[in-house]
């Protein structure tokens, strides 16, 4: 019997009238029994079946509670009781409900901690930096230098056992010189040659020259080509989501999430976050709503 049908039957949700209520159970369609579970309906679907006058869990709550609590619940293998979901209006509520019930790891560091603690013990091996230098504010570009900044990089990661590279970018003013000039020109190339016709014996210049537009496109493209190759030397700055310590941490907990996981069987607040959030915009469709102090009925839409 499915283990939900179970703790439904145990909590006195129905009481059969004869030994063959199990497979009648199992006889009917999927859909069928998982609508009957959260409908409370299931004494109806199955003749032969009495309802008992007993106090059913989650009876005050719509269906969408109905999931939410029970995804929760077999996620992380505990239980929600009536007076305790009912309590549960916003999402950081449920998240510390979840973990007054799990185990908590050991030092109760959030997962982006962990990070921050294993990419300062590795800057501090590969420059001869001190504790105090490093902080989450911390630039980046004042701690690895310039000079062979990828390699040093790479180091870096490999030292915290991360595969995954991290790609540098141009320095911010000159990708915006380089946008700049790419549309100046392309813009001056086509008022040019719509004032200033060009006429060849080549046929392919007489084909390029003869709509500004296309002589615009293709100077854009052949610039921005060869702005690319030959800047390609000055992709040594780290782009603003990773530019210092704190930042580049939280890279490391979504790239490189088993150098910081907890211990087997127990949970961080930031991991039991992540899952609860999943699970209600899974539900919901509220991503952009999401925060754990909405509301659930009245911001995220539960019914």
């Amino acid at each position: 019997m499915p283990p939900r049908v179970f703790v439904l039957l145990t909590q006195g949700t129905c009481q059969p009238k004869n030994p063959g209520f199990a497979n009648e159970l199992l006889k009917m369609p999927a859909q069928t029994l998982r609508t009957a579970l959260v409908t409370r309906t299931i004494c109806t679907e199955i003749p032969r079946l009495t309802r008992r006058p007993a106090r059913r869990k989650f009876n005050f709550m719509g269906l969408d509670a109905v999931e939410i609590v029970m995804a929760v619940e077999e996620r992380f293998d505990i239980a929600i009781e009536d007076a305790e979901a009912e309590k549960t209006v916003t999402p950081g509520l449920l998240i510390e409900l979840v973990m007054s019930k799990v185990g908590r790891t050991q030092d109760a560091a959030c997962l982006t901690q962990r990070a921050f603690h294993r990419l300062r013990a590795a800057l501090m091996r590969q420059f001869s930096l001190k504790r105090n230098q490093i902080r989450p504010e911390t630039p980046l570009t004042d701690l690895i230098p310039r000079k062979m900044r990828r390699e040093r990089l790479r180091r870096i990661l490999d030292d915290i056992g991360i595969n995954k590279t991290i790609a540098l970018v141009r320095p911010d003013w000159l990708q915006k010189t380089i946008l700049t000039s790419i549309f100046t020109g392309g813009a001056a190339t086509a008022i040019f040659l719509a004032w200033h016709p060009v006429t060849s014996s080549s046929r392919l210049v007489n084909f390029v020259t003869a709509s500004p537009i296309v002589a615009a496109i293709l100077f854009v493209v052949a610039f921005g080509w060869l702005a690319h190759f030959l800047t390609r030397w000055t992709l040594v700055e780290f782009s603003l989501d990773k530019n210092t310590v704190g930042k580049l941490s939280r890279w490391i907990v979504a790239n490189g999430p088993a150098v910081v996981q907890a211990p087997p069987g127990q949970w961080s607040r930031e991991q039991v976050a992540v899952i609860v959030r999943e699970i209600v915009v899974d539900t919901l469709g509220c991503a952009k709503q999401y925060r754990e102090d909405a509301h659930f009925v009245k911001d995220l839409g539960l019914s």
